[in-house]
């Protein structure tokens, strides 16, 4: 992890995210950090200290079974938050946190601001809201019969807030897909008028 220390650019993407959105009251100790690509974010014997708002990049959430092989749990991109489970959990979950590529995070103490951020309305509804997103997510990947395309249009449109695909690594866990299929479909999409491309590899639902 990369501690950056840069307060006028810390200050800059909290206003261009909206991160103080998410709280009633002021909580303290917000910092910029980055993570390299594959770099463990958390594990068993290292769980988060830190809420963690990802600004760019992604991370993969998994387990690891008897036989040394890993089942994903969840995937994390833009405007995603990591931390609830340590927050919320007084046992610490058997999970893995790896960053898929470089990825850079606004991290907030949880230990430091947990008297207030339990009394804090405004959050505790965010963590709620974002539960009942990862309820939906795994409904969603239960359905084996629908179809990919109609997976990623279902996807933006009732789950993710920006109705934005971040990036392709983003949508690979989400949609439980090889990138040559996930590519396939995003630019059929595009074709089709029901995508527009917003960034570098970034579609947003027209």
């Amino acid at each position: 992890m990369e501690q950056i220390r840069n307060k006028a650019l810390l200050e800059r993407l909290m206003e261009e995210k909206g991160i103080q959105g998410f709280f009633s009251g002021s909580p303290q100790g917000f910092r910029l950090v980055g993570y390299k690509k594959h770099e463990l974010l958390a594990a068993p014997d290292r769980p988060l200290k830190d809420f963690l708002f990802i600004l760019e990049g992604s991370v993969r959430i998994y387990g690891l079974r008897e036989d040394g092989g890993d089942y994903s749990v969840a995937q994390g991109a833009e405007q995603d938050m990591l931390g609830m489970m340590e927050f919320v959990r007084e046992s610490q979950p058997a999970l893995y946190t790896e960053a898929l590529e470089d990825t850079l995070c606004i991290a907030l103490p949880i230990e430091k601001n947990r008297a207030v951020l339990e009394k804090d309305s405004l959050f505790l509804r965010r963590l709620l809201e974002y539960s009942v997103r990862l309820v939906m997510l795994s409904a969603m990947a239960g359905r084996p019969g629908q179809r990919l395309a109609e997976k990623v249009v279902a996807f933006l449109r009732d789950i993710q807030p920006d109705h934005t695909l971040h990036s392709i690594n983003a949508g690979l866990l989400q949609f439980r897909c090889s990138r040559r299929q996930l590519q396939r479909v995003v630019r059929k999409l595009c074709e089709d008028g029901v995508l527009k491309k917003v960034g570098k590899g970034k579609y947003q639902l027209q």
